[in-house]
């Protein structure tokens, strides 16, 4: 979600408010610009950074900015801390989470969630498409001594991950652009892998990704999707399986726990027969 500055076409406001709405034509708001500018730029850096850093990445003179990042600070969109630098805060989660579709798979999957992540001692995480990348919607952190935790808010490409891959595989109507925002400081390492279409053939063909060693030797990513109503893939369940030292359930235990709680959450969600739902998935042309 890397920030861009670029010249827009300003064109004059119509007198009527309703002339022009459908001419296509682009209209220039200088304050939400750099205000759009300023949310984005802070939303993809590792740490939090001062004014003059912000200036400088963004081209724009201190003086415009300060009162930026006033109103923002005011508003709650952003925090300032005591060494003056600035982050963003929880509130863009927070208004994602409120959208009705987010909240109610929230809301539905995170019981099951928890329980998943006690009954296996494993993290597990759920993640949806988001203009073309896999967003973290959810993360349950493991309750024993070790785990991997992937944190909620958290966007890989879609192409570079397990749950990504799930994504694209079962859902041969998703449009996934050429050029897509940066990833969050997490997701800027993964790589697309060069047998990605063998890879998508293969989840077709089983439903699920599980495939060790991706990102971490010692781990087994599972991934299972979530269906709806229409038995559209909205949501994918994935556990990073680590096998520690903690006494962990057989992997065969495990993938059939993953996919029990998938269906469960794609039940609440009004799906109805899980396994009829991933058939059609798997006999879908990409």
């Amino acid at each position: 979600m890397k920030s861009s500055v670029n010249t827009k076409l300003i064109a004059s406001a119509p007198a009527n408010p309703e002339e022009g709405s459908d001419s296509g034509r682009l209209y220039s708001v200088p304050a939400l610009e750099k205000s759009l500018d300023v949310l984005e730029f802070l939303a993809v850096q590792e740490r939090p950074i001062t004014l003059t850093g912000i200036s400088q990445s963004l081209g724009r003179s201190p003086s415009e900015l300060f009162r930026i990042l006033s109103v923002l600070q005011r508003r709650g969109w952003i925090s300032r801390l005591q060494d003056d630098s600035y982050q963003l805060s929880a509130r863009l989660f927070e208004l994602a989470h409120g959208f009705p579709p987010s909240k109610k798979l929230v809301d539905v999957a995170l019981p099951i969630m928890r329980s998943l992540a006690n009954d296996l001692r494993q993290s597990c995480h759920l993640s949806i498409a988001n203009e073309g990348e896999q967003l973290v919607i959810l993360a349950i952190e493991s309750p024993g001594p070790a785990g991997v935790f992937v944190r909620a808010g958290t966007r890989f490409p879609l192409a570079t991950t397990a749950s990504g891959r799930v994504i694209i595989a079962l859902s041969p109507d998703l449009q996934v652009p050429q050029k897509v925002r940066a990833p969050t400081p997490e997701g800027a390492e993964r790589q697309v892998p060069r047998d990605l279409d063998q890879r998508l053939e293969l989840i077709r063909q089983r439903g699920c990704e599980e495939i060790a060693g991706e990102w971490l030797d010692a781990v087994v990513d599972i991934c299972w999707p979530i269906f709806d109503v229409r038995g559209e893939v909205v949501a994918v369940l994935a556990v990073p399986f680590l096998a520690a030292s903690h006494p962990n359930p057989t992997m065969d235990i495990t993938r059939k726990k993953i996919r029990a709680a998938a269906a469960e959450i794609s039940k609440s969600l009004g799906a109805g027969d899980y396994q009829t739902w991933l058939d059609r998935a798997k006999g879908r042309e990409l």
